[in-house]
C-alpha cells in the first residue's frame, strides 16, 4: 500500500525518483515490508531536495506528498520514533546507520547529519578561541583606522571582534560597509601579526568573487600606504580555493591536505550550502581565523540548508558581559550585554547603518518595510514614488508594450558599446529580475520578449541564435573553464571578428571563451532573483507574476530590492506583494540549536 502511494507521488511530481529508490533500498536492508521506515526514508530524502537538512517527524503529518483524500496513516512521534529505532536502519547521533534520529525527533540522511555535526563542532571551537594579542597596540590601530569618538561605530566594533575572536561573523544589509570594514580588519590583523599572515579571500560564485575583489581594492585605496600595502586583493571562488576535482567530486584540500592559510575571509556567506561548508571547515587549519560576511535577511543557498541564518541566530546583538568589557577596552565604547558568559553570539556582529541609501531613499525605505514583515505598512507606502524607487500596478493590456520600452532603453547600451569590456559594464547597469521562470512575467517570457523587441529595433538579427551583445548566464559548472552556475558574460567579436563569450574573472580581467566550449547556458536579459544573488546593478526592474506563488517570500523580495544600487522599479500587484512578505523561507536543520545551545 505505502509503496503504491509513493509510486503515485513520483508520477505526480511530488516526490523525486531518487527519494523513492533510496527509501526502497533502506527498506530492503531492514528485511522488506517496513512501511513506517519506507515513508520516513522517502520523506527524509525529499526534505533534502526541498532545501532542508532534516525532517522533523512532527512536520510529516502536514507534508503535501499525497493527493487530497488519500488515507495515509503516519504514526504519532513517540511510536514512530520507537519503530524507526527498532528497525536497525535508524540510529542515534554518531551511529553508522543510514538514517539518524536526534533527541529532538529530527530525522537525517546520515551524511547530512555528519555535515551538520562537523560544522557545529568546528565553529563552536573557533568561536571560543581568543588569540593572544597586544590589546594596547590593537586599540591604537583601531583609532587610526576608524577614528575615535563617544558614539558606537559598529564597523570599528566589528573589527575589535575580529581581533578578539578566531571566528567572526559580520552581517549587514547593502551599503553597511562590510568589505570596507574587512579591508581595515585585514590591515589591522596583518600589522598585529608583523605582516606574516597568510590571508585568503573567497566567495561562493565567480561574480561574487569579482565584486569582493573590486570592493577590497576600493577600500584599500582609502588606507594610508603603510597599512594598505599589506591588504591582499586576489580573490577566488570557494570551489577553486578548495581545489574541486570534477572527475571524483572531491576537493584537493581537506583534513589530510589543509589550506596554507592563517586567515580566510568569505563574502556572500548566505550563499554557502551545508555540504560546501563542511568541506571548508575540514580544509581550514585548526589555528586559522575565519571571517564570514553576509546579509542574514537574504535568500538562503540554492542547495540544502540555511547556514548563514542559522549561524546568525535570531538577530540582534547577544554578547556576554565579559566580552562586552573586552570590546570596550579596545574601542572605548560600552556595549550592552545580552547573553551569558561564553556565548556563541560573542562572534556575531550586525552592522546597522547603510551608507548607500540616504535617509529619504525609496529603496532603503522599502527594503526596511519588507524586512519588518508588515504588509499594511508596506502597501501603504507603495504609492510613494521617488527618484530611486517606482511602484507600478499591473495593467495586463499594456504589460507587453510597457515592458518592451523598458527593455529597449535598459539594454541598448550593451549593443552600442565599443568593445566587450564596455558591453559587460553596460550589462551590469540594468537587469530584469523575476520571481518565476515560466509565463509572460517569468524569465523565459521576458527573455523572449527582449529578443523580439531588440530585433524589431534593429539591434539584433532575429534569425541568429548568437549575436553581438547577447547576454548569457552559465547554468552548469565547468571547472576546467572556471565557469560556474550563475556567471554572466556577453557575446562579442574578438580582434579577428570571431564571436566569443566574454566573462570577467575574479582578478578583473576579461576571458573570451569559444561558443562551442560553453557549458549549459541561457540568455540573460532577465534572470531569477536567486541567480542574481551576489550581484548588484545600477537599476533593477523587479517583475512579479500575476498570481501568487509560494516561491514569492520576504527573503526573495528583499534580495531583489537590494540588488539595486541607484533605482528600483517594482511591477506587481500590491496584494500579491503583501502575501509574499508574510511568507518566510523555512529550512529545517538542527544547526542553530546546536550553535546557540538551545535545548
Amino acid at each position: 500500500m505505502m509503496r503504491s502511494l509513493l509510486d503515485k507521488a513520483v508520477q505526480s511530481g511530488r516526490l523525486r525518483q531518487i527519494d523513492l529508490y533510496g527509501a526502497v533500498f533502506v527498506e530492503s536492508l531492514a528485511g522488506g515490508d517496513a512501511p513506517e521506515l519506507l515513508i520516513a526514508a522517502a520523506l527524509a530524502s525529499n526534505a533534502v531536495g526541498e532545501g532542508h537538512i532534516c525532517l522533523p517527524l512532527a512536520e510529516a503529518q502536514a507534508h503535501p506528498l499525497f493527493e487530497p483524500g488519500q488515507s495515509v496513516q503516519i504514526p504519532d512521534c513517540p511510536s514512530w520514533r520507537n519503530s524507526l529505532l527498532a528497525s536497525g536502519m535508524v540510529g542515534m547521533p554518531g551511529g553508522p546507520e543510514p538514517l539518524i534520529l536526534d533527541n529532538a525527533d529530527r530525522l537525517y540522511l546520515s551524511r547530512y547529519h555528519q555535515y551538520e555535526s562537523l560544522i557545529a563542532e568546528d565553529l563552536r571551537r573557533r568561536s571560543m578561541a581568543e588569540p593572544a594579542v597586544d590589546r594596547a597596540q590593537a586599540a591604537s590601530l583601531l583609532d587610526r583606522l576608524f577614528g575615535s569618538g563617544p558614539e558606537a561605530d559598529w564597523q570599528k566594533i566589528a573589527a575589535a571582534v575580529a581581533v578578539l575572536k578566531q571566528f567572526a561573523v559580520i552581517s549587514g544589509g547593502p551599503g553597511t560597509g562590510k568589505t570596507y570594514t574587512v579591508a581595515r580588519i585585514l590591515a589591522l590583523l596583518q600589522r598585529l601579526a608583523g605582516g606574516r599572515l597568510r590571508i585568503g579571500l573567497a566567495a561562493p560564485t565567480g561574480r561574487a568573487a569579482v565584486r569582493l575583489q573590486e570592493s577590497i581594492t576600493q577600500a584599500r585605496a582609502t588606507l594610508d600606504d603603510a597599512l594598505g600595502a599589506a591588504v591582499p586583493v586576489e580573490t577566488r571562488t570557494l570551489h577553486r580555493l578548495l581545489g574541486y576535482m570534477p572527475d571524483s567530486g572531491r576537493y584537493r584540500h581537506g583534513r589530510d591536505n589543509q589550506l596554507h592559510l592563517d586567515l580566510l575571509v568569505i563574502d556572500e556567506a548566505s550563499m554557502i550550502d551545508v555540504p560546501l561548508m563542511a568541506g571548508l571547515v575540514q580544509a581550514l587549519p585548526e589555528g586559522a581565523g575565519l571571517i564570514l560576511l553576509g546579509d542574514r535577511d537574504q535568500l538562503t543557498s540554492v542547495e540544502a540548508g540555511s547556514l548563514f541564518g542559522d549561524i546568525c541566530g535570531a538577530g540582534g546583538q547577544r554578547w556576554s558581559a565579559p566580552f562586552c568589557r573586552r570590546v570596550a577596552e579596545l574601542t572605548h565604547v560600552s556595549v550592552e550585554p545580552g547573553e551569558q558568559e561564553g556565548s556563541f553570539g560573542d562572534s556575531i556582529v550586525f552592522l546597522r547603518t547603510s551608507y548607500r541609501f540616504a535617509e529619504k531613499s525609496g529603496i532603503g525605505r522599502i527594503a526596511s518595510l519588507v524586512n519588518a514583515g508588515d504588509p499594511e505598512r508596506l502597501t501603504g507606502n507603495l504609492p510613494l514614488d521617488r527618484e530611486d524607487f517606482v511602484s507600478v500596478q499591473p495593467d495586463p493590456e499594456m504589460f507587453t508594450t510597457w515592458l518592451a520600452e523598458k527593455v529597449c532603453r535598459g539594454f541598448e547600451p550593451c549593443f552600442s558599446a565599443s568593445g566587450p569590456e564596455e558591453a559587460l559594464e553596460a550589462l551590469s547597469r540594468f537587469r530584469v529580475l523575476c520571481a518565476v521562470r515560466e509565463g509572460k512575467a517569468g524569465v523565459a517570457g521576458i527573455n523572449q520578449l527582449a529578443e523580439s523587441t531588440l530585433a524589431r529595433h534593429g539591434l539584433i538579427r532575429s534569425t541568429d541564435q548568437w549575436y553581438r551583445g547577447r547576454p548569457v548566464m552559465i547554468s552548469r559548472n565547468h571547472y576546467a573553464l572556471q565557469l560556474f552556475n550563475g556567471d554572466t558574460g556577453i557575446a562579442w567579436p574578438d580582434t579577428e571578428g570571431r564571436l566569443r563569450a566574454w566573462f570577467r574573472r575574479a582578478d578583473g580581467s576579461l576571458e573570451p571563451v569559444a561558443l562551442s566550449r560553453l557549458p549549459e547556458h541561457v540568455t540573460a536579459y532577465a534572470t531569477t532573483v536567486h541567480k542574481a544573488q551576489g550581484s548588484e546593478f545600477d537599476e533593477v526592474l523587479l517583475v512579479l507574476p500575476p498570481e501568487d506563488n509560494r516561491v514569492i517570500s520576504r527573503e526573495l523580495i528583499y534580495t531583489a530590492i537590494t540588488r539595486a544600487r541607484k533605482k528600483l522599479t517594482l511591477y506587481g500587484d500590491r496584494s500579491l506583494l503583501a502575501a509574499g512578505i508574510s511568507r518566510r523561507v523555512v529550512r529545517h536543520s538542527g544547526l542553530s540549536d546546536i550553535l546557540w545551545q538551545v535545548k
